[in-house]
């Protein structure tokens, strides 16, 4: 069991980082059921996804994350929300531990892996498929309403660590799974939200 804040602290930003730098491998873990009553769209293409999440793009979301680390033989759940805005992703987390995250190309103290982590998310939140093409393979399945989508590395480095992604989803992405080769494994779960309620619920600083 782990006790130390500081410890936590640095799982939480493995974690943070993991989900934007690996942001390019989730899947193999049904993440959401096909809507029965929405008819499925054999056609359905990366273009119509992609202008369908881009008129619904949220600028915030609360998650709830947990992330099984293998060498620790320990699963920590977390909590909180983020914030896109068109430069930057602000990731606050706030259980089990509070933690501010800013990831943007203007954070001097971002690794480079972490910047590269924003287009990738935002590809994934709001459609943009451009920038993910250039590093993933996609394979998508259902409808506009129940869309579920794998990616799988096309750079070997990245694929050495990442086994493989998959988001689903309707109006918004809503789930998120990842599976690394050293056994860990991540899962979001994602809610739209109020940037102003989430405001008013961050932590003073």
């Amino acid at each position: 069991m782990i006790h130390a804040p500081q410890r936590l602290r640095r799982v939480l930003h493995a974690i943070v980082a993991t989900v934007m730098l690996s942001s390019a491998t989730f899947a193999n873990a049904p993440l959401m059921a096909a809507d029965s009553e929405a008819p499925a769209l054999e056609n359905l293409s990366l273009a119509t996804l992609s202008q369908h999440l881009s008129d619904q793009a949220p600028a915030c979301m609360r998650f709830e994350q947990r992330r099984w680390m293998a060498d620790l033989d320990f699963e920590l759940p977390s909590e909180g929300y983020f914030h896109r805005q068109p430069d930057r992703l602000v990731w606050q987390t706030l259980s089990p531990v509070q933690d501010r995250v800013v990831l943007g190309s203007d954070n001097p103290k971002l690794p480079p892996g972490l910047k590269a982590l924003l287009p990738i998310l935002n590809g994934l939140l709001a459609g943009d498929w451009e920038s993910l093409e250039q590093h993933f393979q996609a394979s998508l399945s259902g409808s506009l309403r129940a869309w579920k989508i794998g990616l799988i590395a096309r750079n070997s480095a990245v694929a050495e660590q990442l086994e493989g992604i998959e988001a689903s989803g309707g109006d918004t992405m809503t789930r998120l799974n990842v599976i690394f080769t050293n056994g860990d494994r991540l899962a979001l779960e994602l809610t739209p939200e109020d940037c102003a309620i989430l405001t008013a619920e961050a932590p003073t600083p």
